[in-house]
């Protein structure tokens, strides 16, 4: 197969208001050329049919009749920076029961955060973070519930973390690189890097090159490098060439982040028409 065919296959979208039905939304992107369908469980009606054996069942059997490789975004609440062990179970328990629905309806990834974390105002001091004042306790709960997440998701799903909140704080850097591996990966979103300030744009960037071979998901996104707008490729201000090169030597699933479903279009027809001659 052609390298262009082997990434248009590769291309997905991800899902979230404008389609009440799981069922819905594997037809749309089975119609409209798409390789893959990433669900996003911000979308309540969403976790509702995956709670439903039955839904599951027919959900996987119509991804697979049209040949369409699944994903699910799993809930972006629950953070592993808060300091109460038993917060942080409900977080790994929530993730465990994402994992076990994604293996009922044949999902290849699970993306998940590494949520965000508690801050207090110190008077003229600014803020003071409790990963920054205790990042041993942090470095030690992370790597413990990750270790355990990558062990439950072995033979399930594969977990990606995203970058994004606590993937940037000092004890994220410290025990990913000691977790990742097999069942437990990276989601390289593009949108979120490009708002980084150069010295740390570049320091994630060489981060996700170190570990390129872990790069099992990517969100596809623009801006104007001031907010996350999740803008259709090309409608920002970013370079995408270079994120799309980095791309171009993983297995990641390709899925534009981009709502509502009139935008992953234009975003699938930038993808095609400019991205692709450009690689």
């Amino acid at each position: 197969m052609p390298e262009d065919e082997r990434l248009r296959h590769r291309l997905g979208l991800q899902v979230l208001f404008d389609f009440p039905e799981i069922i819905e939304a594997i037809d749309f992107a089975s119609t409209h050329g798409f390789g893959a369908l990433e669900i996003n469980l911000g979308n309540i009606r969403f976790a509702e049919q995956l709670r439903r054996v039955g839904e599951r069942c027919r959900i996987r059997r119509r991804a697979a009749r049209v040949g369409l490789r699944l994903a699910i975004h799993a809930l972006e609440g629950p953070s592993f920076f808060i300091p109460s062990e038993r917060v942080r179970r409900c977080a790994v328990a929530e993730l465990k029961e994402t994992l076990n629905r994604a293996e009922s309806i044949g999902a290849e990834n699970v993306i998940m955060h590494l949520g965000f974390d508690m801050h207090y105002g110190m008077g003229s001091g600014g803020n003071r973070y409790t990963h920054e004042e205790f990042p041993r306790y942090y470095e030690e709960a992370l790597f413990s519930a990750l270790s355990e997440l990558k062990d439950f998701a072995r033979g399930r799903a594969r977990l990606c973390v995203e970058n994004v909140g606590g993937f940037r704080f000092q004890p994220a850097k410290v025990v990913l690189p000691r977790v990742l591996g097999e069942s437990l990966g990276l989601c390289f979103d593009i949108g979120h890097i490009a708002l980084l300030p150069e010295e740390r744009h570049q320091e994630e960037l060489n981060f996700f090159r170190r570990f390129r071979r872990y790069i099992y998901h990517s969100h596809l996104h623009d801006n104007h490098g001031v907010r996350d707008e999740h803008l259709p490729l090309g409608a920002g201000s970013n370079e995408l060439l270079t994120y799309f090169r980095l791309l171009l030597t993983t297995r990641a699933l390709l899925v534009l982040e981009t709502r509502p479903r009139s935008a992953a279009l234009r975003a699938r027809d930038y993808f095609i028409k400019v991205i692709l001659p450009g690689l």
